[in-house]
């Protein structure tokens, strides 16, 4: 029986076919349709807020101050690419932009990628994978640093390739610049950017010092930020991880599939055993696939050189973030969430693609169209309320058509910190950002804060809108259980938030303020 020479087709360097860029277009243009309707109508959440109050800073001096202080521990590249955008428009959807874009790019990234090394079908499987990856299209709406650090590991990658197989000095260059960009967005790409200098001196010795001068060069210049580096390493923000994620065996198990298929909010939460059966099928036949191709050719093809070599890179690529962030949270702080590990979801991306694309036919169609299929359900589902960031759009609007300027709001969104979110918690500004009436605003319910907020709400509304945690903390801190209130509105998303409404008489009891 006849076999494929390769897994899919000719790889190399040459132009694309027709077909192939007619492929790659329509996969480009899904997930630019998917991104940017996501990107622009779900409310900005968590996180995203620190990215806010920076980027919404007068000068880019004012933004520098921000990303060196103990509220922001990221580096600076992102935050000044979302100052940038937020003068183009409405800067609660522009400050997603640089975000957006990354994760439309990264996909043709993908493509080239996989077309050099193994050939057309694996690059159009690859972008196929990442464009309906739930994980991915939610970090591709984030107003964080997660995507662009990934793209920019991408690039950074497929720099590397072409250098070593041209041994030009620009595309050298090219690595260089990538990889230090990747440094100053995020600083989880270290993991990625070390697993491509070892592949390099396992691989190909020659093209070592070249490597290590590009390495070198990005490292000179990222050096300016290394005392920042130092201070966001010892932030008090750094410690927070301990409480929100610590490093154990059950949390690595579902951070790790989270960041393979899943959401943030958790893996098997979003795809329930259905899909986690279909996910696990799709793989299975891929294997079998693969055994049967192996069969029938005497060997595997994917295995042999130059491929081989390559799909090492990949694997590597992949096990880099969830290896690093591991080896940190050992011996430092917890850091193991599944943002971070973000960049080695291009390695992901390729292993899988190449996984589904090398077996024998038709099984390889079969296990394609189980695992694509799967996830385009998924993307579908990420359109759904309960599986989106929450909607303070909406709740501000509501609060704007049912109180009055002097009726005293509670705005306490944001994540569960293990007590009342502090003063100057950026996502306790999520209501107010949105509101565009005149309120009474509190957005701590520290003890200092309570007599002020009762004594504000005699006569007037007093109205606790967030999350279902810091909703619960505020009515118990201000004495309020028991009592039933007046209005209440429920929102789905993957925090769900609600709104209560209580009416607040005088003191002498005659009822409302007028």
């Amino acid at each position: 029986m006849g076999t494929d020479v390769t897994a899919e087709g000719d790889a190399g360097d040459g132009r694309p076919s027709r077909n192939e860029l007619i492929a790659l277009a329509v996969i480009v243009a899904a997930a630019a349709a998917i991104r940017i309707v996501q990107g622009s109508t779900q409310s900005l959440f968590g996180d995203e807020f620190w990215t806010y109050v920076g980027a919404t800073r007068h000068d880019l001096s004012g933004v520098l101050d921000w990303v060196r202080s103990d509220q922001e521990i990221t580096p600076p590249l992102v935050t000044i690419l979302s100052w940038a955008s937020v003068k183009l428009g409405d800067p609660t959807v522009m400050v997603r932009l640089p975000s957006m874009l990354a994760g439309i790019a990264l996909i043709p990234v993908l493509f080239e990628l996989g077309r050099r090394t193994f050939g057309p079908r694996v690059g159009l499987i690859a972008a196929l994978l990442a464009t309906l990856n739930p994980y991915l299209i939610w970090y591709s709406v984030e107003a964080r640093a997660y995507s662009l650090a990934l793209l920019l590991v991408a690039l950074s990658t497929l720099s590397l390739l072409i250098a070593m197989e041209r041994r030009g000095v620009w595309w050298w260059a090219a690595y260089a610049v990538f990889s230090c960009a990747a440094m100053y967005t995020h600083y989880t790409a270290a993991f990625a950017l070390l697993a491509q200098f070892v592949w390099v001196a396992l691989v190909d010795r020659s093209a070592l010092k070249a490597a290590l001068i590009a390495n070198a060069v990005a490292a000179l210049a990222f050096l300016p930020w290394v005392p920042a580096l130092l201070d966001d390493f010892d932030s008090p923000t750094q410690k927070s991880l301990e409480f929100l994620a610590p490093f154990t065996f059950d949390n690595v198990v579902s951070f790790t599939a989270a960041w393979a298929f899943g959401l943030p909010s958790g893996f098997r939460a979003f795809w329930g055993t259905a899909g986690e059966l279909m996910l696990a099928l799709g793989f299975a036949v891929a294997l079998v696939a693969l055994a049967q191709r192996s069969r029938q050719a005497g060997r595997l093809p994917v295995l042999m050189s130059p491929r081989g070599r390559y799909l090492l890179l990949f694997v590597m690529l992949a096990m880099a973030a969830p290896v690093g962030a591991a080896v940190t949270s050992i011996v430092g702080n917890s850091m193991f969430l599944p943002r971070n590990l973000v960049t080695s979801a291009a390695g992901l991306s390729m292993v899988m693609a190449i996984v589904l694309a090398s077996g024998a036919r038709p099984l390889r169609w079969v296990a394609l169209a189980l695992v694509a299929g799967t996830l385009a359900v998924g993307t579908v589902m990420t359109f759904e309320a309960r599986w989106q960031r929450p909607q303070f759009e909406e709740m501000a609007a509501f609060i704007d058509g049912s109180a009055g300027s002097h009726d005293v709001v509670v705005s306490l969104p944001g994540l569960r910190t293990g007590g009342p979110p502090p003063p100057g918690f950026p996502p306790a500004q999520a209501l107010t950002v949105y509101s565009e009436e005149p309120h009474a605003w509190f957005l701590s319910i520290q003890p200092d804060d309570l007599p002020a907020i009762l004594e504000a709400a005699q006569g007037h509304r007093l109205i606790l809108a967030g999350d279902v945690y810091s909703v619960g903390l505020a009515r118990t801190a201000l004495g309020l259980e028991g009592t039933e209130p007046s209005t209440r509105v429920d929102y789905d998303s993957v925090v769900p938030t609600i709104i209560e409404v209580y009416e607040r008489p005088m003191p002498d009891g005659s009822g409302m303020a007028g």
